[in-house]
This record gives structure tokens, C-alpha cells and sequence, in this order.
């Protein structure tokens, strides 16, 4: 059997993923993918829950849908990746994976991951000279990247535009870890249909993720209906009012920030170099968590790594915790398998959470499951829904 997988969050899934679910070669039997549950890498609540967009993911052709521990998932791009490579190596028979990314030169991202891996030529110094220049680490690498390309022949224009779009530096992120973690994987690189996946363009055959949550978020939600499949049941999610609410969340953010002390935004994963005294004095003389971020915000600390902070605070992912499980293979759930592809779950389920009895296998997790009880209240709460932790039966096309 020979298993094709997807790193995705599918906030929400459009047109665009299942143009990317049909380009998977027809040598693959299977597709699996791994996903962002409640909470997504932009460190925010997902739009609409995790096992909706499971559902939905299934019945577009999808065989399995397992969930990107919440560390994870909301983690800096590298980190992310990581993660979720590191859930495929637990995945057998899975020797592929595939990526959308945004230029017409896909073979440059594999040069270009082989490059930041070897760190070799000026990269280093290049790297080190923008950090010390109060750059961010995004902006450092990059820099270091495109002048270490250009010293073998490279265009240099052509590598810092490759490098300027979000879908190119993650699939260079999972190519990086492909070769860390799971070498016999083989990338399959697709460019992806439509517009950029920060676009707020709000037309033509393909939108954006994010053009499509503004629309839906707008008061005219049906206008993204030709770029959801099965839209009646997201349309039914909003009539009810169960979507994610970014206000209640940025006042829990506010409320857990003000109370926080400076020792413990210190010990948060991503706060450093005395980042906690900004947040800390700017919690108690702004009146919005968008006007702390705008106030924190400089060249070194962008607006994803902040946010990525305040997420850490809500769900408790503190230094200890991400250096306990850095370098672990972490348990996943599992929400979503067909019924033909249930015979799997045996393969997989030393190393999954199918059932709530599955939990006492994994004794040494016990502070990953806080966290994740954590985002499923928190979750629960901006979406005004009931707290399902323990009562998730898995999803399967019988089910639907």
C-alpha cells in the first residue's frame, strides 16, 4: 500500500484544497491527512471546528484525517513542519507528501531547503549580522538564504521573491524535515489555483483562505457558497452561531494576559529577551489586546510571534513543557477514517488516541493532554458550544 499525506488546516476547506487533494498521483492508494485541530498556526481560534472540517475533508476524497498535536500546530513555521513530519514518520506505508506552493519554479524549493540545511558558504555570517542588526529570525534567514544562493549562481531577485509568499517558505519547511525525519518520503510540489493564502481578493475561480473567512464573516457569508464544498453545513454552523468569535477570544486574551505575572510570561515558550516587561506594562495601559500587540510590535518582534505568545498563555505551552516533548514522537488523535480504511487503525493505534481509553497508554503525556484540554475549552468558549473533550466519536463516512 503506498500512502500519500497532507499537512493542512483546512480554515476552511475550499476549492483550492480539493484541487490539491485530486492532483495526488494515482500510484497512491491512500490519502491521509494530518491537521490543525481548533487552533492554527496563525495562533488564533480556527473559524470553524476541527471535526467539520474532518467531515468535509472525507468526503472529498480524503481516507484519514488525524489531528497535528496542538503544540504543534501553533507553532513558528519550522516548528510546525517539524511536528508534522514528525506525525508521518508514526504513519507506515506513507511515502508521500504532497504541497501547494506559489511559484512555477517548484524545483528551486528543494534547492533552496538543501541550502538552510547545509548552512554552508556566507549563510552563517549573513545570518548572524541581520540578528545582530535587530532583524527578526524570518527576515534573518531569509537574507542569509538569498545571498548564499546568489554565491552559487542564483538569481537573487528570483530566490527573495520565492522566499516573500507563506506557501513556498512552509513547503521548504516540510522538505527540510522530510530529509530530517523521513528521508524516503518523496515531495510532491503543486502550485497552487488562485490567489495568495493571505489574499483578500474576493474574486475569481479560487479564493484564499483568507478572503473566504472575510466573506463569511461579512454580511453576505453565501457569496463564498461556490468555494465550499458541502457549504450548506458550514452555512448551518453560522446560522447557529457556534464559528469561531475572534472578540471573545481577544477578551480572554486580555483578561489572562492582565492577570499573568511577569515570571510567567518569561517562562512562555516563545518569550524572550525580556519581551514579557513590554507585554506586561502595555496589558495594563491599553484597553484592547490588538492595541498591546500594535504597541509590542517592532522589527524583531512581528505580530505572528506575539500572537503566538498570547496563544501560549491561554493554553499554559511554556518553555519546560516544549523542551519535554521537542524531540518526542507525540500521540495523535484520530478524527476522521472511512470505513473500507478502518483495518489501519491496528497499524497506527500504538501511537494513537482512537477511543477515551486510549489515554492511559500514553502516562508519560500527561501535560500535552492539559494543553489539549485547554485548547478544547478555550475552543468551546469562543464558539459558544459545549466542551466535547472526552465525547468525540470518530467521524466516519457511515456517519455522515
Amino acid at each position: 500500500m503506498k500512502i500519500c499525506a497532507v499537512i493542512c488546516e483546512y480554515n476552511p476547506f475550499h476549492t483550492g484544497h480539493l484541487y490539491q487533494i485530486k492532483k495526488v498521483p494515482a500510484k497512491y492508494d491512500k490519502i491521509i491527512c494530518v491537521m490543525s485541530g481548533n487552533f492554527v498556526q496563525r495562533a488564533e481560534p480556527a473559524l470553524i471546528d476541527k471535526r467539520l472540517r474532518a467531515e468535509i475533508a472525507l468526503n472529498s476524497g480524503v481516507d484519514m484525517v488525524i489531528e497535528n498535536p496542538v503544540i504543534n500546530a501553533v507553532a513558528n513555521g519550522e516548528k510546525f513542519a517539524e511536528g508534522a513530519v514528525k506525525a508521518i514518520s508514526q504513519l507506515p506505508y506513507v511515502s508521500g507528501l504532497i504541497m501547494g506552493c506559489e511559484t512555477d519554479k517548484p524545483d528551486l524549493l528543494e534547492k533552496i531547503a538543501d541550502q538552510q540545511i547545509s548552512g554552508d558558504g556566507i549563510f552563517n555570517q549573513v545570518f548572524t549580522n541581520a540578528i545582530g542588526s535587530g532583524q527578526s529570525y524570518a527576515a534573518s534567514y531569509c537574507s542569509a538564504t538569498a545571498l548564499a544562493m546568489k554565491e552559487k549562481g542564483y538569481d537573487e531577485s528570483v530566490i527573495k521573491e520565492i522566499l516573500n509568499q507563506p506557501n513556498n517558505l512552509l513547503c521548504i519547511e516540510y522538505i527540510k524535515s522530510i530529509r530530517k525525519y523521513r528521508p524516503e518520503v518523496e515531495p510532491i510540489i503543486v502550485r497552487r489555483k488562485g490567489n495568495g493564502y493571505n489574499s483578500s481578493f474576493t474574486s475569481g475561480d479560487y479564493l484564499s483562505a483568507t478572503a473566504i473567512r472575510n466573506i463569511l464573516l461579512s454580511d453576505s457569508p453565501s457569496d463564498a457558497s461556490p468555494y465550499l464544498p458541502e457549504y450548506d453545513k458550514v452555512k448551518e454552523i453560522f446560522s447557529r452561531g457556534k464559528f469561531a468569535d475572534y472578540s471573545i477570544y481577544d477578551s480572554i486574551s486580555l483578561f489572562n494576559l492582565r492577570s499573568a505575572s511577569k515570571e510567567l510570561l518569561s517562562g512562555l515558550y516563545d518569550c524572550s529577551e525580556g519581551l514579557e516587561f513590554s507585554l506586561y506594562d502595555n496589558a495594563r495601559s491599553c484597553e484592547t489586546l490588538q492595541e498591546v500587540l500594535k504597541n509590542v510590535k517592532s522589527k524583531r518582534y512581528t505580530f505572528a510571534r506575539l500572537k503566538r505568545i498570547i496563544l501560549q498563555l491561554n493554553l499554559g505551552i511554556t518553555k519546560d513543557v516544549m523542551n519535554n516533548y521537542l524531540d518526542k514522537p507525540l500521540p495523535f488523535h484520530v478524527l476522521a477514517i472511512k470505513n473500507d480504511f478502518k483495518s489501519y487503525l491496528s497499524v497506527i493505534e500504538k501511537n494513537a488516541v482512537i477511543r477515551n481509553s486510549d489515554y492511559g497508554k500514553f502516562s508519560d503525556y500527561g501535560a500535552l493532554f492539559d494543553i489539549e484540554k485547554r485548547a478544547s475549552a478555550l475552543y468551546s468558549t469562543v464558539t459558544r458550544s459545549r466542551d466535547g473533550y472526552y465525547s468525540e466519536q470518530l467521524i466516519t463516512d457511515k456517519l455522515i
